[in-house]
Formats: C-alpha cells, sequence, structure tokens
C-alpha cells in the first residue's frame, strides 16, 4: 500500500509499504481523510517520535474493509471514525477508567503506524461508526471534538452558564459549538487572526474579540453584559492565552485548560493570586476518554455531529492535500503559513 513514511528529521516520503492484516480483533480501515494535528508537526519538523519509520496521523475516518477473527464481518463496509488511544487497560489508572493516564498507552500515528496511508489497521474497539448524515471528512475532526468534550466534561459544565472559549483554532471553534449543545445561555470566544475570526463566524461562533486590540477585555465583557464568565477554556496553552482566562474568569468560576503549552508561562504574584482572589477552580485537560471505553465524549460527539451541533465548514479548512504530497503540507508548517486544518486525503488524487 502506498503511506507518507517519515524516516527522519523533515523526511517525509511516499512509499510503498507492507499493509498489516489484522489480528484476532483488529480491523482494516481504508483511511478516507487525516486530519494533520498540532502534535503532528514537531514529530516532522524536529524529530520528535519514538521510532523511524512511521507512519503519522490519529485524527482519520474511512471504511471498513477487512476484519480479523471475532470480529463480524458485518462491519465490512462500515463508515467510521478512529479512536487513536491504546491504553492497558490493566494499570490503576485504567481500572479507574482515567484512560487518559495510562502509562502504558500504544497510541495510532505516534507508538504504532498511523493514518497517513492507503490503509491503517487496529483494534475493532478503536473505532466508531459514523452516522448516515455525517460526511467522512467531519468523521476526521471527531477526535480532536472529542478533546474539546472531554475538557467540557471535566469541568462538570452546567446548563444556563455562561462560558468564555480562549482561542479560536480547531479545537476552540468545536469546543465554541459544543457548548450550544450542552445548554450554555451565552458563548464568547477570543481570537488573535482575521482568517481564525472568519472561521469562527462561518462555524456558526459569532460573539468574538480579538486579543490583540488594547481593548480586548471591554470587547469581551460587553458582550456577556459587562459580566465575567462561569466557565473558561482555553483551547491555545499559549502564555497570552493561559493568562488571558483568570482575567477573564468570574468569581468561583471553572478554568479549564485543554491546549496544550509549548512556551514557558511567568506569573506575577498578583496574577497568580487571581486564583485565590477569585477563589477559582483550575482544572487540566489531556486527550479525551472515559469508561465505558472509548467514552461519554465520543458518544456526544457522534450525537452533536448527527444533530448538527458540531459541524465543519469550509473556511475551518486550509488546504486538503493528497496523500502523495503529504510532505508538501508539513513544508507548509516550516514556513509558518498555514491557517486553519490540514486534510491529507488518501483516496483520490484531485
Amino acid at each position: 500500500m502506498k503511506a507518507a513514511v517519515l524516516h527522519g528529521t523533515q523526511e517525509v516520503v511516499y512509499e510503498d509499504i507492507e499493509r498489516t492484516e489484522p489480528a484476532a480483533g483488529e480491523v482494516v480501515v481504508k483511511v478516507h481523510y487525516t486530519g494533520v494535528c498540532g502534535s503532528d508537526v514537531p514529530r516532522v519538523l524536529q524529530g520528535r517520535v519514538h521510532f523511524f519509520p512511521l507512519v503519522l496521523g490519529h485524527e482519520f475516518s474511512g471504511r471498513i474493509v477487512a476484519v480479523g477473527d471475532g470480529v463480524s464481518s458485518d462491519l465490512v463496509g462500515r463508515r467510521v471514525a478512529g479512536v487513536p488511544l491504546q491504553p492497558c487497560m490493566e494499570c490503576e489508572d485504567c481500572l479507574e477508567g482515567d484512560y487518559s493516564l495510562c502509562g502504558h498507552y500504544g497510541f495510532v500515528g505516534s507508538r504504532s503506524q498511523g493514518s497517513m496511508a492507503e490503509y491503517v489497521t487496529l483494534p475493532e474497539k478503536n473505532v466508531v461508526f459514523l452516522g448516515d448524515d455525517v460526511p467522512d471528512l467531519d468523521g476526521a475532526f471527531f477526535e480532536p471534538a472529542s478533546v474539546a468534550i472531554h475538557g467540557i466534561e471535566l469541568a462538570h459544565f452546567k446548563e444556563g452558564a455562561t462560558a468564555a472559549v480562549v482561542g479560536c483554532g480547531t479545537i476552540g471553534i468545536l469546543c465554541a459549538q459544543a457548548l450550544s449543545g450542552y445548554g450554555a445561555s451565552n458563548v464568547v470566544a477570543t481570537v488573535r487572526s482575521a482568517p481564525k475570526a472568519a472561521a469562527a463566524r462561518a462555524a456558526g461562533v459569532t460573539k468574538l474579540a480579538d486579543t490583540l486590540e488594547e481593548d480586548w477585555l471591554d470587547q469581551v465583557l460587553a458582550l456577556n453584559d459587562g459580566r465575567r464568565f462561569d466557565y473558561v477554556f482555553d483551547t491555545a496553552g499559549t502564555p497570552e492565552t493561559i493568562l488571558d482566562s483568570f482575567e477573564l474568569a468570574a468569581n468561583k468560576a471553572r478554568v479549564m485548560f485543554i491546549g496544550t503549552p509549548s512556551r514557558d508561562v511567568a506569573f506575577t504574584a498578583k496574577q497568580w493570586e487571581t486564583i485565590n482572589r477569585k477563589e477559582l477552580t483550575v482544572g487540566g485537560s489531556w486527550m479525551s476518554y472515559s469508561k465505558p471505553w472509548p467514552g461519554v465524549e465520543w458518544d456526544i460527539v457522534n450525537r452533536f455531529f448527527n444533530q448538527g451541533i458540531m459541524r465543519v465548514v469550509p473556511e475551518m479548512l486550509d488546504t486538503v492535500y493528497n496523500l502523495s504530497d503529504t510532505s508538501d503540507a508539513f513544508e507548509r508548517y516550516a514556513k509558518r503559513d498555514v491557517e486553519g486544518k490540514i486534510l491529507i486525503d488518501s483516496w483520490e488524487e484531485h
């Protein structure tokens, strides 16, 4: 089969590799779309991988084309989204249902071969079935969507509350969409670029403020009747958005950090004191899993996409590349000129 294989730092090669046949309990998925995750970028540009050669890709959709022993042949032909985590199911965290915290896990596209290929083989329990009204392209967004839902679930969001979403990348937009499904009375998002603002508006996130503007805080509060927010979700993880999140939080608010930091963050004593004075509840969110496996997050994502609460619009996409052009996609990241999600299409040439 054809695959985009990472052989070394910034060395992505489109080549033939052997397709892994399914073992007992496994399925083979003919991959349609794979989303390039932010975590894939340092793997390619900086060589931050567990081994070479490696096929990247863990945000994907496709169709089951073969099954191993113990798996019903009725599943052949079913459209699916991939669930990339492969927890050990034996450690203390797994036994508690905290699969995201497993210390002995596998992961498609990181610790095993991924979906930037024509086919990917994985356990049957690592796929979820797409509804008839959910396109394959949207299915490739199930994994980042479940990350947003995991953060909302961990925050114990209450219907009727107000929420600020800090950052409007893919997960930020999906988080803002999902909050409407949770019954938020008001959702306001912050953004730092015009293309991301346009994508958010097209996706139905209409209350936006640009944090690069001097009066950004006044803009945000004006969109919430002059009040700070009951819940704040940081989906970007930058030093700026982390500090902004505490500023936006109301007294007794819950602040949930979903975005993964990539730079050090420094707090003044006064900034840290905000947590004390407001009596904030601060939490972190990692990946997207809970019991029963793979978790309520994936059930909610499936339901919200089927209901149209969560959806992908063209403005959220940067470019859809053919599998053969995967190296070109990562060259774009090296040049820092990507706005929106890049997808890899393994099915056909454009």
